[in-house]
């Protein structure tokens, strides 16, 4: 996942570093607001009877908010740990900053889109036999991936 959300390439020092980790910090916030989100979304559909609080569905959403709410919390209080030792941060920069580790990290994303890109296709082709709504979901979630590929790719061409 490290590729996701990363550019080692202006990193060059601790301070660098820093900064990156008050980024990350700050991508880590929006996650908790998401998380409180959700969380409060639940609990306004379990009260106003749109969701009943014993459901499956209840209990998925309240956990995925406050899983999210959580890791959030976890990784500000690893980062600020990081960002007060001077040798954690070294080390951590080293690892940031590692060709290698990219390499794999982008191979792993190129795979999981693959594998993401089929299962999508195969879920279309059979949940067409059950609901047409599930076909035209994951038909779109297939398009927009693809229109954004190629955005990007058109952008990312340009920009390097």
């Amino acid at each position: 996942m490290m590729c996701l959300f990363e550019t080692a390439s202006s990193v060059k020092t601790n301070d660098d570093f820093r900064k990156v980790l008050q980024k990350k910090s700050r991508l880590m916030g929006i996650l908790i607001l998401l998380g409180f989100i959700t969380i409060l979304t639940v609990g306004a559909a379990a009260i106003t009877g749109f969701l009943e609080s014993d459901s499956y569905l209840c209990g998925l959403y309240l956990g995925l908010g406050c899983g999210l709410v959580f890791a959030g919390i976890l990784k500000i209080l690893q980062f600020r740990r990081i960002s007060g030792n001077a040798e954690l941060l070294k080390k951590e920069r080293l690892k940031y900053t590692d060709e290698r580790n990219h390499a794999i990290s982008a191979k792993a994303v190129q795979t999981a889109t693959i594998v993401v890109l089929i299962l999508s296709y195969l879920a279309m082709l059979i949940g067409v036999c059950f609901n047409r709504m599930i076909f035209y979901c994951y038909w779109s979630i297939i398009m927009v991936f693809l229109i954004a590929y190629m955005i990007c790719n058109k952008y990312y061409s340009r920009k390097m």
